[in-house]
């Protein structure tokens, strides 16, 4: 197994109503940054769908990162949250 890339990380916590689609757009606002995928995990409940995404990535794209996921945030209905540590994960 090989070491992460990145040592910093941020989870993306997102929440919307279940339906086709939502987690590959999410990932396609971050399509253009350069980021590691380390996790996805996603929960379907009451016709609602929670995923959480733990990604790596250099901590000076954090900024951007956020409000582009804020932005798609504002313009789709799905609400997010963001969580950044330096530790090993």
């Amino acid at each position: 197994m090989t070491a992460p890339k990145f040592t910093f990380t941020g989870l993306v916590l997102v929440s919307a109503t279940n339906e086709p689609g939502v987690e590959e757009k999410v990932l396609a606002v971050l399509e253009p940054f350069t980021i590691e995928i380390n996790e996805i995990q996603r929960i379907a409940l009451r016709g609602r769908l929670i995923i959480g995404i733990l990604i790596g990535f250099d901590p000076v794209h954090a900024p951007a990162i956020e409000a582009d996921i804020n932005a798609f945030s504002e313009n789709s209905g799905i609400d997010a949250a963001f969580d950044y540590s330096s530790e090993a994960i």
